[in-house]
């Protein structure tokens, strides 16, 4: 028999890497009067990645949780309480400062394995007494992550079709990132995006159903051949004089008005999944357990236990020419989850986070992502790696696409 001593605090991720290694047969949480819903989100995390410890859990409430003695004491009771040959083990990485000093005196009276995961050092369980440390082999995935600060992906079960979807348009997509400077392209882009808000104002539900047909009335043209050809084969159009004509459904208007730089992004990051990315999402829908608004993160995926978001921007953002609007989102949905170990990087191809004049990122820009701790990756950049993908330059794409998401 095994029982594991945890210390509920703001952050379950610790508590949940020991607990998955471990697999102990009983659960011993200290927990404040403050922190009664941080052990519930602890608890269904768990149940989230397989593990119900709803009955195998002993709750130890702390009246003061700045009482190195109280924490002592009631460890003590329920220790002597406990079988001959329990095994225990404690793992301090939780709970307030006098909480694991508390913690930490018990272990070292009754010569208990002590645990300690150090922030930057995900990969291990220290033996703070000396043994040797735990491996962390267990990955954490984004539900587990969310579900312990009290959200949920409300759209997982579409996660896999829309990674399948994903595939069929990367190479679209890829071609799309690489050309998104080319005047024919963007005209025939922002005509489709006017389309769109026309048909959504007019009639949104026959949009929904439906999409768009495109007849020679809509004057959607695209002077560049190439790209023209690889568009229609991929949404079987056909042409009138230069104009396009065909049906294109929502979901085909939703990407060609944007949302292939999330396919490109989601395609890039894509093989290093398994290594240095896991659980790479493209669309995921994230919702707290009560009411409120949902967010959709354009691409996300978990490095080295820590979530990490990649907001994705294309055309002009005419209606936010400092992308002070879209870094506020950014910054937004990473406090409201309350984690602090959240990575977000904005990827876009618009020319409003460049500076005319020097032609780079501008220093107000630059200044504000630095102070959010967001990841800028500018068009330059996505267009490179496009380049990269298109002519299977595999080493140089892989380079370029590590340095911009900062991956090991």
């Amino acid at each position: 028999m095994k029982a594991l001593v945890s210390l509920i605090g703001g952050q379950h991720v610790p508590n949940l890497l020991v607990i998955q290694e471990v697999r102990p047969d009983r659960l011993i949480l200290l927990v404040t009067k403050g922190m009664q819903k941080g052990k519930d989100q602890l608890l269904q995390a768990l149940l989230v990645g397989g593990l119900d410890y709803q009955s195998r859990c002993e709750t130890v409430p702390i009246d003061d949780e700045n009482s190195v003695h109280e924490v002592v004491e009631k460890l003590d009771a329920v220790y002597q309480t406990r079988p001959d040959g329990e095994e225990w083990i404690v793992n301090l990485t939780g709970g307030r400062k006098p909480m694991s000093i508390g913690a930490y005196t018990f272990s070292t009276t009754h010569n208990v394995q002590t645990l300690y995961i150090a922030e930057q050092r995900q990969g291990e369980a220290i033996e703070l007494r000396g043994g040797p440390s735990l491996p962390i082999q267990y990955a954490i995935s984004t539900r587990e992550f969310l579900a312990g600060y009290g959200f949920k992906v409300r759209n997982a079960h579409v996660l896999e079709r829309n990674a399948a979807q994903a595939r069929t348009l990367l190479e679209l997509a890829s071609h799309l990132t690489a050309s998104h400077e080319n005047r024919s392209l963007k005209g025939f882009l922002g005509r489709l995006q006017i389309l769109k808000e026309k048909k959504i104002r007019e009639a949104k539900r026959e949009y929904e159903r439906n999409g768009i047909t495109l007849s020679p009335r809509d004057e959607v043209s695209l002077k560049n051949v190439a790209m023209r050809d690889s568009i229609c084969r991929q949404y079987d159009l056909k042409l009138q004089g230069p104009f396009l004509t065909g049906n294109l459904n929502k979901h085909a208007i939703e990407f060609l008005t944007g949302k292939w730089l999330e396919v490109f992004i989601w395609g890039v990051l894509s093989p290093f999944e398994g290594s240095a990315i896991g659980d790479l999402n493209i669309g995921i829908v994230v919702g707290g357990t009560g009411q409120g608004q949902d967010n959709e993160l354009d691409v996300s995926y978990i490095k080295d236990q820590s979530l990490c978001i990649v907001e994705c921007k294309t055309g002009g953002q005419h209606h936010d020419p400092n992308a002070d609007n879209t870094l506020y989102k950014i910054e937004a949905v990473k406090a409201g989850l309350g984690a602090i170990r959240v990575e977000t990087y904005f990827g876009t191809t618009s020319s409003n986070v460049i500076d005319e004049k020097t032609g780079v990122l501008k220093e107000s820009l630059k200044n504000r992502a630095s102070l959010y701790n967001c990841a800028i990756i500018s068009g330059h950049e996505l267009r490179e790696m496009a380049e990269f993908w298109i002519k299977k330059d595999t080493d140089a794409l892989t380079r370029n696409v590590r340095s911009a998401f900062k991956l090991p």
